[in-house]
């Protein structure tokens, strides 16, 4: 894995943001969708604003284990505030994940 800065919330493109914002009740779905499904994971959102690509997924454990190590997931998931979901966001032009908790 290339060294990603992980950044709070605050520091998440404003291109980002406003993608999330305009299609949250679809991000959403997706979200519960997958959890329902695989009962365990987050949604993950990979993007580069110059190619303008956005492509959104339900991450599973085999999917996010792939990003990250399993004790990492394992901690991260931890992490979750009650009652938030978890958006995984790669930004490929910027190389870097931002983990906003929605």
């Amino acid at each position: 894995m290339t060294s990603s800065h992980i950044q709070n919330v605050s520091s998440c493109p404003d291109y980002i943001n406003k993608f999330i914002n305009h299609n949250l009740d679809k991000l959403h779905e997706i979200y519960d969708q997958g959890y329902e499904e695989h009962q365990e994971g987050c949604l993950g959102l990979m993007c580069d604003q110059e190619t303008n690509k956005m492509d959104v997924m339900f991450l599973n454990i085999d999917s996010i284990t792939k990003m990250l190590t399993a004790d990492s997931w394992e901690n991260l998931k931890l992490s979750i505030p009650e009652g938030k979901k978890l958006f995984f966001v790669k930004d490929e032009g910027l190389n870097s994940v931002f983990l906003l908790y929605i």
